[in-house]
């Protein structure tokens, strides 16, 4: 399978730009668990990864997490496109707009994942990031500031925009709790990372 021209532009970047962007979402997910009080209750901690674009990235999500829970963590990254993560353990080429296999999980982490999905389609991600936990359990939906600020459907990058209100609303007719967040993160270095403007919506099981 040949790979998308955005996992091939991913590919491209330097380990010291992966470095910097897996620190931003260290910081991010510091941000959310400072927010919301989450302990999970199991060991191993079952996280849920919604979408990767880039195989050093795997790593980077299990030590992020078990550092943030203290705990060992068993790790599964779903993403459409399997061919570039490949080589990495616990990957499952799978489309997240569909239930996701073997649950449950403790925590389900989409990163700049819903802009990908088309819009009417989004609720499914949510739903089922929301379905596959067990309780106590989290889904963490972080989005670039664009992405929910944005009034036209498609964004200038050709991607999707992310209607948070209608999504909220979805939420609490369906009696599901959530936590809006948002941040600026500036951890120097070049553009485009310098100054992260974005924010969370994060489900609570």
């Amino acid at each position: 399978m040949t790979l998308s021209r955005y996992h091939q532009n991913y590919l491209r970047r330097s380990d010291e730009d992966l470095a910097r962007r897996a620190e931003a979402k260290k910081i991010e997910l510091a941000k959310i668990l400072d927010a919301v009080d989450f302990r999970p209750g199991h060991v191993p901690v079952r996280v849920a990864v919604l979408g990767c674009a880039d195989p050093r990235f795997v790593g980077h999500h299990k030590r992020m997490f078990e550092a943030a829970f203290k705990k060992d963590v068993e790790l599964t990254t779903f993403d459409i496109e399997a061919e570039h993560l490949k080589d990495e353990e616990g990957a499952v080429q799978h489309d997240i707009t569909t239930a996701l296999p073997n649950p449950p999980y403790d925590v389900a982490f989409g990163h700049v994942v819903l802009k990908f999905i088309e819009t009417e389609k989004q609720w499914d991600v949510l739903r089922n990031s929301f379905d596959a936990l067990r309780s106590p359990g989290l889904a963490i939906h972080v989005f670039d500031e664009e992405d929910v600020t944005m009034q036209l459907p498609n964004q200038p990058d050709g991607y999707w925009s992310v209607p948070i209100e209608r999504w909220k609303k979805a939420l609490e007719k369906d009696g599901i709790i959530y936590r809006e967040l948002h941040w600026s993160i500036d951890i120097g270095g070049p553009s485009p990372i310098r100054g992260i403007k974005g924010g969370a919506l994060v489900l609570i099981k």
